[in-house]
């Protein structure tokens, strides 16, 4: 009994089952070669099946009593990518695209922009050579059809045709758009500063901000006065002398509003600093109001020192003629330079106040035409952009007007003055009849300088895709004349 119980275990194992093999002639190499692969790949797919098992049950026994591993859900799609940093998402491929380029490879984000530009204005001329009824030969399949698509199209035809048109015109305003905001990201990302997140909660305290990255790694010298005098024009007087942690309760719509008035003076700030620099460095600068009086006056000095000096010579007009006079003598020569030295010093005060004009100046002295136009977004993918943002940030700003005004109507008490719409807001935000924002101090300087930098790097980037293309930027059209900028604080220097 011991004896037969160790011979069957010192016996051989029988041999493991394998799969019959399947024996192909040579008429179906083809065949036999694909069901090679195909069990080459079924078998490393079961290998990885079983690695991946494995590793999950090891895992599941190393994991604590209680815990479930995560499951991903079958039919949830992947997440698309989203601009990290940044209260938007992109609205097209191109922006998706970028955004990916600029969370993971940011060294090549400029690359990727020309790239998407130059993708956009071949569009565009494509789209321009359909329209014109140019024929594209390379298309051609050698079937004789070319002269039936130049062919002129029927009204039901023509009518599609001009449609497709305006879906891929606005597909690729969408896409502008979404170059235009990837690039402010990036300058934002420059400074070191991330925008802000929606702002969707009551009270809201968020960390703390350097503000000084947010002006002067971004304004010029000279506009930094003019931005100092905007923050306390927004926010008010009490508060340049409040605590950074003193908490402040507004209406989401005054939020709203603070926040385009300041993307719109950033805006305008920006394109009246490079005409003052051209201007500056074309020494065509307007005088400032007291050096354009010291200049009249020198002039008016040199014109009396010549009225006096034609006088005194009128009575010994005919001495010079005479050899050996004593008489004085009239020089027309030094006429001439006397006056030209009186011209120069006048033009040298001119120069002078030219030179230390400043920023301020040099925009009071425009005309309401002039002022106008520089306040105006050029393009109209900036004027979305500054509304998309803003939307982003607070909410449909109108909604919350019409929220607004229901509240200030639901007390039934006649407005007649700006001062009893104030007194009635503060009313109606206090009682929380509408939404609100409760923020630090800090946070609501950061909200304006940030809506500033905001609109100066909007400028910025509109600029760079007008000097690529022009067609690539629809033309925003034109709101009213005469109208100054949002935010622009007046007065004289």
């Amino acid at each position: 009994m011991i004896l037969a119980s160790s011979r069957a275990a010192l016996a051989p194992a029988p041999p493991r089952a394998r799969a019959p093999r399947v024996v192909v002639g040579k008429s179906s190499s083809a065949n036999s070669s694909s069901r090679g692969r195909v069990a080459v790949a079924s078998s490393s797919s079961s290998l990885a099946a079983r690695v991946f098992g494995a590793k999950t049950r090891a895992a599941a026994r190393r994991a604590p009593r209680g815990f479930a591993p995560p499951r991903a859900a079958a039919n949830e799609p992947p997440k698309a990518p989203g601009f990290e940093g940044a209260p938007m998402d992109p609205g097209s491929p191109q922006g998706q695209l970028l955004a990916h380029v600029l969370d993971n490879e940011p060294q090549l984000f400029d690359a990727a922009v020309e790239a998407t530009l130059d993708r956009l204005c071949d569009e565009i001329d494509d789209a321009e050579s359909a329209s014109n009824g140019v024929i594209d030969v390379t298309n051609d399949d050698g079937d004789g059809n070319a002269a039936d698509r130049a062919a002129p199209k029927k009204g039901g035809e023509l009518v599609l045709f001009r449609r497709i048109q305006e879906m891929r015109a606005m597909e690729r305003r969408s896409g502008v758009q979404d170059v235009m905001y990837a690039q402010i990201l990036q300058k934002f990302m420059t400074i070191g500063v991330d925008m802000l997140p929606p702002l969707d909660d009551t009270t809201l305290i968020m960390r703390g901000v350097d503000l000084n990255q947010l002006t002067k790694g971004v304004h010029s010298v000279e506009a930094l006065e003019m931005v100092k005098e905007h923050l306390l024009g927004m926010l008010g007087p009490e508060a340049s002398t409040a605590y950074s942690n003193t908490m402040v309760r507004m209406s989401k719509l005054q939020a709203a509003q603070m926040y385009a008035a300041s993307i719109m003076f950033g805006y305008f700030l920006k394109r009246a600093d490079k005409r003052f620099s051209l201007d500056r460095a074309m020494g065509t600068l307007p005088m400032n109001p007291m050096e354009s009086a010291a200049a009249l006056e020198a002039l008016f000095n040199s014109a009396s020192a010549m009225d006096s000096m034609d006088e005194a010579d009128v009575p010994f007009a005919g001495a010079s003629e005479f050899p050996g006079s004593s008489g004085p003598t009239f020089d027309v020569a030094s006429n001439s330079t006397d006056d030209d030295a009186a011209t120069a010093t006048a033009a040298g005060a001119g120069a002078a106040g030219g030179g230390s004009t400043t920023l301020k100046q040099y925009i009071q002295s425009f005309d309401q035409q002039a002022l106008s136009d520089t306040a105006r977004i050029v393009s109209l993918e900036g004027v979305v952009l500054a509304e998309r943002q803003t939307g982003a940030l607070f909410g449909s700003v109108e909604d919350l007007a019409m929220e607004m005004k229901e509240a200030l109507e639901s007390g039934g008490v006649e407005i007649n003055s700006a001062d009893e719409l104030m007194s009635r807001v503060q009313e109606v935000v206090g009682a929380g009849k509408v939404k609100t924002l409760t923020v630090p101090v800090a946070t609501q300087r950061r909200i304006v300088l940030e809506a500033v930098a905001f609109g100066s790097f909007l400028r910025d980037v509109e600029s760079g895709v007008d000097a690529r293309d022009g067609r690539l930027l629809t033309p925003a059209p034109s709101a009213g004349r005469g109208r100054e900028p949002p935010g622009l604080i007046g007065g004289a220097a």
